[in-house]
């Protein structure tokens, strides 16, 4: 079994660890969030751009105090790495193996350039996706851990958007629904692939639409 540790997930920041906190996927928080745990962390997988996934802040702070630092992500991250060392561009759908855990990032379905990771071990696959607004074409059969977005309610996201036709105001679920996984998606994907024993975390859900 594999120990994770969902640091923050959400709008407000985004930073989930795994194998004993030694591989973060995302650094969207402050120091201070990761200041028990910083000095067990090897390896940040960074996903995209936006503020609540990369604090490049918190990331500088991190790889001063850990130099050996690895950082993995889409070459769309290197303008905010800048003066970053021990920076791996890493592509879709190719495997890379860091011996405590080989990794395969998936394309995934955002606003701008976004990944997720397969993370794999000889007896344990994590799979870790979140913002993306479909996860078609992709598979996860048998996995032992799903990390998951599962950002709205379909029923909830649609009565807003018809209220908010209604009083012409403008309405943040049409943002989550064209860039975002729901619930019903998420449940969806994970009943089609997972076993009987099988974790399952839902990721990045919406403090208003969840």
């Amino acid at each position: 079994m594999c120990n994770y540790n969902i640091i923050s997930t959400g709008s407000k920041g985004n930073c989930v660890t795994y194998f004993d906190n030694q591989v973060m996927v995302d650094c969207g928080v402050s120091f201070s969030k990761i200041k028990s745990i910083y000095k067990a962390i090897k390896i940040v997988l960074l996903t995209h751009e936006h503020g609540d996934h990369i604090n490049v802040r918190t990331l500088r702070k991190l790889q001063a105090e850990r130099p050996t630092l690895r950082i993995a992500c889409g070459e769309w991250m290197l303008k905010h790495l800048e003066g970053f060392n021990n920076v791996d561009v890493i592509q879709v759908g190719i495997t890379y193996d860091y011996g405590l855990f080989k990794l395969v990032p998936i394309k995934l379905y955002h606003d701008v350039p976004n990944v997720g990771y397969r993370l794999l071990t000889d007896d344990y696959k994590i799979i870790h996706a979140t913002d993306t607004a479909h996860l078609k074409g992709i598979s996860a059969k048998g996995y032992d851990l799903y990390s998951i977005e599962a950002n709205y309610d379909e029923d909830l996201a649609i009565e807003a958007i018809e209220r908010a036709k209604v009083t012409g105001e403008f309405c943040h679920a049409i943002g989550s629904i064209n860039s975002h996984l729901s619930y019903q998606q998420a449940y969806e994907f994970v009943e089609s692939n997972k076993k009987a024993d099988s974790q399952v975390i839902h990721l990045h859900k919406s403090e208003k639409y969840g």
